[in-house]
């Protein structure tokens, strides 16, 4: 157990050096010494990917169903290889025609289509909502869990309850100061490019920190806890023979349907998630970075996933098979083992995975809304205004705060009902509806916007009706008879 506010004088400091680093990182721009004009803050930067769902969810995965984290990060592997034709000609049109999110280059391929540029956004702040309440989810926990008595009979860990006053919402503390970062990283100021260095330059430390946390208590269990690999593997199947189909593929557990299907979604999220599309797109100073990050990426993404498998299966030989808690091995095995220090860093990497993702998300989400919802309405009802631009800024810290906590009061929503893997696919599944639309604007000249708008609103409803009507009634908040009978009781849309 450590002390309440030990965690909170870390927490505090460790975003005062965040935010320090980008206040810093602005300074160097604006003297005209840009700190993106290296390589490797750009390629530490696109690592924004790899989020809670990759540090606490990829253990979670590889002990309840083995290899079927790893899709994940094929997906993206894969994608790298294409960067220098598919990535490098996005951010060529993207600088030439000033477009600054997702939502614009979709509706600058077609005809500046305002309408098209709307969905997107809709669909966008819908399709997000999972995915930060799936990181406000794990700090909320990791912070109940560093706070708890932890005991370590011979059956394995016990997590007992928080010892933290019922009345304090760690989730809705954490999500206010998250959004009042993403504010000061975010909106400073009003930049007509869009460009936020203080912000990159911040992620790709977070990137930095996250990878270095993991390792260590990758290596502690592996080397600390047992003596390498090769022990681990030989008593986990000692202890555990009925588990070997974690490491097969073709299973019913894991058929290669859904090896191909997750494969499939990580390599369209990695290129249209909207956080995903602002940092390689938008962000990118130089397109010569991108060759370097091709390999950079993949070697980041195999580095983190290196002791996954070691840490799950340590987790269950310690925690005598046990799930339930599969998702924070990675903190519970050193705070359970007597290494506090250990799990502090944990939890400020885990924090560095979460917050990132927040952060940049709520802002490009602000952005958009800005640009396709709000200014739109204000243009079109002339709207008499003095200062304009201080309108416009509030607007968009008004934004990056209601982004934010649109995913809390989902979080609340959905609560203990889904795993942290599963609330990212939903998110996952929301950006890939982008690929078709991109994807045609870019290579297919007879794409026209009513297409692309039919195909953005029905997969919308398809999303919203499959993925995020289940989890409300998952959750108690919708009633069951939709998955058993259908809507409207007909059997065809039972979802």
């Amino acid at each position: 157990m450590i002390s309440a506010h030990v965690v909170l004088i870390v927490s505090l400091t460790y975003f005062g050096l965040l935010f320090s680093v980008a206040y810093y990182a602005d300074k160097r721009r604006q003297a005209g010494k840009s700190l993106l004009s290296n390589s490797m803050v750009y390629s530490l930067s696109l690592a924004v990917y790899c989020t809670s769902w990759t540090f606490y969810g990829s253990v979670g995965r590889a002990a309840t169903s083995g290899l079927e984290f790893l899709p994940i990060y094929l997906g993206p592997t894969l994608m790298a290889f294409t960067w220098w034709f598919v990535l490098r000609k996005m951010v060529r049109i993207s600088k030439e025609q000033n477009i600054v999110s997702i939502a614009d280059f979709i509706s600058s391929r077609y005809d500046r289509s305002a309408i098209l540029g709307a969905i997107v956004t809709l669909f966008a702040l819908f399709g997000i909502m999972p995915y930060i309440a799936l990181q406000l989810k794990a700090i909320a926990h990791t912070l109940d869990i560093l706070s708890a008595p932890m005991v370590m009979p011979a059956t394995g860990l016990n997590m007992l309850t928080s010892q933290l006053p019922p009345y304090i919402d760690t989730a809705f503390i954490v999500a206010l100061v998250l959004g009042m970062f993403g504010m000061l990283f975010g909106a400073r100021t009003l930049d007509s490019s869009e460009r936020h260095e203080g912000l990159v330059v911040a992620v790709a430390l977070e990137s930095l920190i996250k990878l270095v946390a993991f390792l260590a208590v990758g290596i502690f269990v592996t080397y600390g806890l047992f003596d390498g690999f090769q022990d681990i593997f030989q008593r986990f199947f000692a202890q555990f023979p009925e588990r070997h189909s974690l490491f097969q593929l073709g299973t019913a557990q894991t058929p290669y349907t859904k090896w191909f299907t997750l494969t499939f979604l990580s390599m369209m999220a990695i290129m249209f998630l909207p956080r995903q599309f602002h940092i390689m797109v938008t962000e990118n100073p130089d397109e010569n970075h991108i060759k370097k990050a091709m390999w950079r990426f993949p070697a980041y993404i195999f580095l983190i996933n290196l002791f996954v498998i070691p840490i799950a299966l340590g987790g269950l030989i310690l925690n005598g098979g046990d799930t339930a808690q599969a998702d924070y091995f990675v903190l519970t095995l050193p705070l359970s083992s007597g290494h506090p220090g250990l799990a502090l860093l944990v939890f400020i990497g885990g924090l560095s995975a979460s917050a990132g993702m927040v952060m940049v998300s709520s802002v490009t989400i602000s952005t958009m809304i800005l640009n396709h919802l709000i200014m739109p309405v204000i243009l079109k009802m002339k709207v008499p205004v003095q200062d304009f631009s201080g309108i416009l800024i509030n607007l968009k810290r008004l934004g990056i705060i209601g982004v934010v906590f649109l995913g809390y009061f989902y979080f609340k929503i959905i609560g203990d009902s889904y795993a942290l893997v599963n609330m990212g696919l939903i998110s996952f599944m929301a950006a890939t509806q982008f690929a078709p639309a991109v994807i045609g604007g870019l290579y297919w000249k007879r794409a026209n916007r009513k297409a692309a708008a039919t195909g953005l609103l029905l997969g919308f409803l398809l999303w919203f009706y499959t993925l995020l009507i289940p989890s409300f009634v998952r959750s108690g908040w919708l009633n069951s008879d939709i998955l058993q009978n259908g809507l409207f009781g007909i059997e065809l849309l039972n979802c």
